[in-house]
């Protein structure tokens, strides 16, 4: 009988001892098994870079002061810790990406989390956006856009300036015209000359650039949608014969004059 009394209040001990232990650790002031360490370091986390298409000339991937040549095709997606694609560590934060080929342009805005890896697959730039791009070298125009015969005409942009190198025969713009002025990379607007149809009364609008890739781009002022496309980055030297004249006729009143670009 006694055996029983004693074996009842063991076990109502116990049963106490164990409510006590697990709500204490409820609590927070009870004995807690640590985190398992960070794989990445402390507040660090990784993200791995791929893509499942070929883009032509070298990838070069920049992330903070980090650049990184990713020459892998993935036929499909690799595990975010293989240490065969290209990756890096970085402490937990918002990052920008930017990812150039020979002519393929992309950036990112991403996130990187403590204790986490992440995948981006940068394949024709899914989900993220081409963004600005220097301007630098000889473009040419693929389409008349608002002006008659100015298919082809050329633009050198340097130094902050893009300068009329080649003006097709009856396009209204003239050779060394600034055709461009006041590049701005950050939101990516240009000053662009329009002229009336006889080839007078010039003025500078503000025009909207948007690139495709870093060799094409369309303008988007005022008066239209202009496309462009870059066929070098080397400078051309202006020769009088790229010029074809064009006719300016006088005393026109400004109503009866039509802006183009």
């Amino acid at each position: 009988m006694k055996f029983k009394i004693f074996l009842t209040y063991l076990l109502c001990f116990v049963l106490v001892f164990l409510v006590a232990y697990f709500t204490s650790c409820d609590s927070g002031t009870g004995i807690t098994e640590p985190p398992p360490p960070n794989p990445y370091g402390e507040g660090n986390g990784k993200i791995t870079f791929y893509r499942t298409s070929q883009i032509a000339g070298p990838v070069i991937i920049r992330i903070s002061s980090y650049q990184f040549n990713d020459s892998i095709v993935w036929i499909s997606p690799p595990m975010c810790d293989t240490n065969i694609a290209t990756s890096v560590i970085l402490k937990k934060g918002d990052y920008t990406v930017n990812i150039e080929g020979a002519k393929f342009l992309c950036n990112y805005n991403v996130k990187i989390e403590e204790r986490k890896c992440k995948l981006l697959d940068y394949t024709n730039c899914n989900g993220g956006y081409v963004g600005c791009y220097d301007l630098t070298g000889v473009w040419i125009r693929t389409a008349d856009g608002p002006c008659p015969n100015c298919k082809g005409l050329k633009v050198q942009f340097s130094n902050g300036i893009g300068e009329v190198i080649y003006t097709p025969p009856g396009c209204r713009f003239a050779l060394w015209d600034i055709k461009w002025k006041n590049f701005d990379i950050n939101n990516c607007t240009i000053y662009d000359l329009a002229r009336d149809q006889y080839g007078g009364s010039p003025d500078y609008f503000l025009t909207n650039i948007t690139f495709f890739n870093k060799d094409s781009i369309e303008l988007n002022g005022p008066s239209g949608i202009i496309p462009y496309s870059r066929i070098s980055y080397t400078l051309e030297k202006k020769n009088e014969n790229n010029f074809h004249p064009i006719e300016v006729e006088h005393n026109i009143p400004d109503s009866e004059l039509q802006l183009g670009r």
